[in-house]
């Protein structure tokens, strides 16, 4: 299942290349809250730091132009 990061902490134009999963994203909640792991399979996923840099300055908010379907 593809995924896609929205975060205006996205690294620009990067790609992971880990395998990631849904627990993926329960895993990164757990870890930046420090909450205990519910189960194996997230304990055993991938977690998305690797696109992610909370240290840059957040990109801007993207505006989507409006457009009329036919």
């Amino acid at each position: 299942m593809p995924l896609l990061i929205i975060s205006p902490f996205t690294k620009p134009g990067y790609i992971e290349h880990q395998t990631l999963e849904f627990s993926s994203v329960v895993k990164f909640v757990e870890e930046i809250f420090g909450l205990p792991f519910l189960t194996a399979r997230d304990t055993n996923s991938n977690d998305m730091f690797d696109a992610l840099d909370f240290s840059q300055t957040p990109l801007a908010q993207m505006s989507l132009t409006r457009r009329k379907c036919k």
